[in-house]
C-alpha cells in the first residue's frame, strides 16, 4: 500500500528505509509498479541480500556508507522520486541525530527514534511523494516536513 500511495510511475527511483517484512514487500511492490530502480536501506546484511535478489535493487548499508551521499550518487544528485519509511519508531543510525535520539529514548525524554523518517524527509526529491506507514504522530513533532518542498 505504501508503494501504491507514492504514485510510482515507470522509470521512478524509489528509496525504502528498512528491509524487514514491510520493507521487502514495499521493494517488490515498487518494482511491480514499474520503478526503474529501488534503493533498499538497512544495516542487516541478510535483509540487504534478500532485497538485492531483484536486479532493479541497489542497497545501502547505513553502518558502512553515508546514506545521503550514496542516494545523491544513485540519483544523479536529484534524490529519489519517492521515499518509504518501513522502519517504524525504533530506527538505528550512525549519525549525530541518531545518537541524540538514542540518548533521549534512554533517558525517557522520548519514546521513539525517528532517524529513518528524518532521513527520508531530507532525501526525497523536491515535492516528491513519501509514505511513512510505520510512524505515529509523536514522530512528527521532531521531524522537519518543509525541506522536501523548499529545495531547488
Amino acid at each position: 500500500m505504501a508503494a501504491e500511495n507514492c504514485n510510482i510511475q515507470p522509470g521512478d527511483i524509489v528509496a525504502v528505509w528498512g528491509c524487514g517484512p514491510v520493507g521487502q514487500m514495499t521493494v517488490a511492490s515498487a518494482i511491480m509498479l514499474g520503478a526503474e530502480k529501488v534503493i533498499a536501506i538497512d544495516c542487516v546484511p541478510a535483509r540487504l541480500r534478500m532485497a538485492a535478489r531483484h536486479p532493479e535493487v541497489e542497497t545501502i548499508n547505513f553502518e558502512t556508507e553515508d546514506v545521503f551521499d550514496r542516494l545523491k550518487q544513485l540519483t544523479a544528485g536529484r534524490g529519489p522520486d519517492a521515499c518509504v519509511d518501513a522502519v517504524g519508531l525504533e530506527a538505528h543510525g550512525a549519525t549525530l541525530d541518531a545518537y541524540y535520539d538514542t540518548v533521549k529514548a534512554a533517558t525517557l525524554l522520548a519514546t521513539d527514534r525517528p532517524t529513518a523518517l528524518r532521513q527520508a524527509i531530507h532525501a526525497v526529491a523536491k515535492a516528491a511523494p513519501s509514505q511513512f506507514p510505520a510512524c505515529t504522530a509523536a514522530s512528527w513533532t521532531r521531524c522537519p516536513s518543509a525541506p522536501p518542498l523548499a529545495r531547488d
